[in-house]
């Protein structure tokens, strides 16, 4: 954990624990450099707390093979060999986290992490908890107000994500979100001069991409220098690498006028800026999301049979990204039952609650929010009109409003909309 004190202590509320996401992100990397990663209301009225959950970051970090992990296998596999070749993969990896690092990757679910923030509500001296959980940190903050709705003060989930879903279902809304971004993207891209595909029928191009790349890898010319990514790109993998470049419209790290220079590099010969990012050793914070993902989702049925069915309904609903809503198949072999079962978190007895969603989210979409509302008994949704994943750090009214409550308790109106 890492605290920031409250910049102004005499007009200090109490603790906010904070979760980025990931799963597997580190909350303490964010409170180090609180002033930039917050707003200064709640800077100067909350000490900030960044736990980094289980296995995570500075938490004991978990250990596996990073040969086993870089293993290229389809995760969409049309052959039994390929099954196979998945099915052995993911098993021995987790058998590899287990050897390698003990019992604590059987102990990453957001149940868990949830009873490790009472543990420092308590330790903290007792008082009730204040929570701002972006994306994957939703699951964790609705697994804490069910189990503990009476302990809670105010409590922001931007990015919601709804663990009470069939896994068919969950595949659908979560691949729906990435095909509504992309075909977004690719109107912005062929119209906006800051898209170095401009002009183009960026759609068009990707499609012939994706089929071209899946029967010849791409070469990435990069990775080959610096050793950290894989050397040639598949489709499969474009489209699973691609949805990072949609995160943020006008991100630092990534946005979709990057995309559109990785898609044009890719399209000439040089699909670097795709590639696969590899595990660089076995401490590499390329496995956290994969053990906490299987801990708190299904396994899929080891069944050559089921993932074509996958496989036949995304690509009539959602053609351009039609594996995208499978990637949990990393879960067919893993050898760590799921913990945390979906189920509806029925939250009841807390004080209002206030969910943040984008229109247009490529990660967590705003049918998540929805099916999430309908589980809080005390809950408002604010919607930010728009693209890209969570609202929070854009820094404009939506972030504004989410302080204004951290701070104030001011709820927005019921269905309120805000530009920025």
């Amino acid at each position: 954990m890492l605290r920031h004190r409250a910049a102004d202590p005499s007009k200090k509320i109490g603790n906010l624990i904070f979760n980025p996401g990931g799963p597997g992100d580190n909350a303490t990397v964010y409170v180090a450099y609180a002033e930039y990663a917050f707003g200064s209301a709640v800077v100067e009225h909350f000490d900030i707390i960044g736990l980094d959950p289980r296995g995570v970051g500075l938490s004991s970090p978990i250990k596996c093979d990073a040969d086993i992990y870089n293993q290229r296998v389809s995760l969409y596999p049309s052959t039994q060999s390929g099954l196979d070749d998945l099915v052995n993969k993911y098993k021995m990896l987790g058998e590899s986290c287990l050897n390698m690092t003990g019992s604590l990757v059987a102990h990453m679910d957001s149940a868990s992490v949830a009873k490790d923030m009472e543990a420092i509500r308590v330790g903290l001296g007792g008082g009730k908890i204040n929570y701002l959980g972006l994306s994957y940190g939703t699951i964790i903050g609705a697994e804490y107000a069910e189990l503990f709705p009476q302990n809670i003060r105010a409590m922001t989930l931007d990015g919601n994500m709804d663990h009470n879903e069939d896994p068919t279902t969950w595949m659908m809304v979560q691949t729906s979100a990435y095909e509504i971004e992309l075909v977004r993207f690719a109107e912005w891209c062929s119209t906006s001069s800051t898209c170095p595909l401009n002009g183009t029928d960026v759609l068009g191009l990707w499609d012939d991409l994706v089929k071209q790349a899946n029967e010849t890898p791409i070469p990435a010319p990069g990775c080959k220098v610096s050793g950290t990514c894989r050397e040639n790109v598949t489709g499969e993998e474009i489209q699973l690498n691609s949805n990072s470049y949609l995160l943020f419209k006008d991100g630092l790290f990534t946005s979709w006028a990057g995309f559109g220079l990785a898609l044009l590099e890719a399209s000439q010969g040089n699909a670097t800026l795709l590639s696969t990012t590899l595990a660089v050793d076995d401490s590499s914070d390329s496995f956290q999301s994969t053990v906490i993902h299987c801990l708190d989702f299904t396994h899929p049925k080891n069944s050559l049979e089921e993932i074509a069915y996958k496989q036949q309904l995304t690509a009539a609903l959602t053609p351009h990204t039609n594996t995208t809503g499978t990637s949990n198949n990393e879960c067919i072999g893993w050898p760590i039952p799921q913990k945390n079962k979906e189920h509806n978190a029925n939250i009841h007895g807390t004080p209002p609650i206030l969910q943040v969603s984008a229109q247009y989210d490529p990660s967590t979409s705003y049918i998540w929010a929805d099916g999430l509302r309908t589980q809080i008994a005390n809950s408002t949704i604010l919607t930010r009109k728009g693209d890209g994943h969570t609202s929070y750090w854009l820094f404009g009214e939506t972030s504004k409003a989410i302080d204004s409550y951290l701070v104030n308790l001011t709820l927005p109106a019921p269905n309120t909309m805000l530009d920025s």
